[in-house]
């Protein structure tokens, strides 16, 4: 049998409006969701099906189908993967099943973690981010048990928005008991574009030590023995990356 050319479906699809080749794109980058998906289901809710995460992954793949530029020099699945993700965020967030309180401490329990994560090089215990918060082990223990969503963050979370220029983490859009208004939601969308743009203008190293950090969630140690390289030029890789999209999300802006 003749295999795929990837290529030439983009061709018969984005220049000839092929729909047979759509649904073979589709087909052939299913197993990305269902990777994507699967990674994710750990951190969610029990009432949160694998069916679930899977309809929703779909929905991302669809929308990056529709917008992505088969003419530019840029992997597929390396596009995919960022709106995927973003759009089974988003449809977890929409749930908004935990009460602001929690939500408020998962933020404060992520924020801890990063900070010691950064400056120590690997992950800290959850002894050291209730030291860090000035909180009992127990409380940081219970809160990351109950409310794991909270710590799948969008990339977005630590660049500066249209309001602030200061790099730190962005309110959770659903700290509201109320929906988001449909000019939030185009907002958001816009923002996400601008992101996804700047992540695909870096360098495939920093790119691909993003997709490892953020989107597979590997430690720096991890990162450093599947790319072959240490711990610290791994740090010095993940620095670079966000000060080089911080100011690519600044001069868009």
């Amino acid at each position: 049998m003749k295999p795929v050319d990837e290529q030439e479906l983009w061709t018969r699809f984005k220049e000839q409006g092929d729909a047979a080749a759509r649904d073979a794109l589709i087909m052939l980058h299913m197993r990305v969701v269902r990777y994507i998906a699967g990674r994710m289901a750990i951190h969610v809710p029990s009432s949160v099906e694998m069916d679930d995460l899977v309809s929703w992954g779909i929905m991302g793949l669809l929308d990056a189908l529709e917008k992505f530029d088969h003419t530019q020099d840029i992997k597929f699945s390396t596009y995919a993967s960022i709106r995927i993700r973003g759009a089974i965020i988003d449809q977890i967030r929409s749930l908004d099943w935990a009460p602001r309180s929690l939500r408020t401490m998962a933020r404060k329990v992520g924020a801890a973690k990063e900070k010691l994560r950064h400056a120590r090089g690997q992950e800290p215990s959850f002894e050291d981010i209730a030291n860090e918060l000035g909180t009992t082990e127990e409380h940081v223990e219970e809160t990351i048990a109950q409310l794991q969503t909270a710590q799948i963050l969008s990339l977005d979370n630590y660049l500066p928005s249209d309001e602030d220029s200061q790099e730190g983490r962005k309110s959770d859009i659903t700290s509201n008991a109320t929906a988001p208004s449909p000019s939030r939601l185009a907002e958001q969308g816009e923002r996400q574009e601008r992101l996804v743009q700047g992540i695909l203008q870096l360098p495939d190293q920093q790119q691909q030590v993003l997709n490892l950090y953020y989107y597979e969630e590997l430690t720096l140690k991890e990162i450093g023995l599947v790319l072959n390289v240490s711990e610290s030029r791994i740090c010095q890789i993940h620095s670079a990356a966000m000060k080089r999209l911080k100011k690519i999300m600044q001069e868009q802006l």
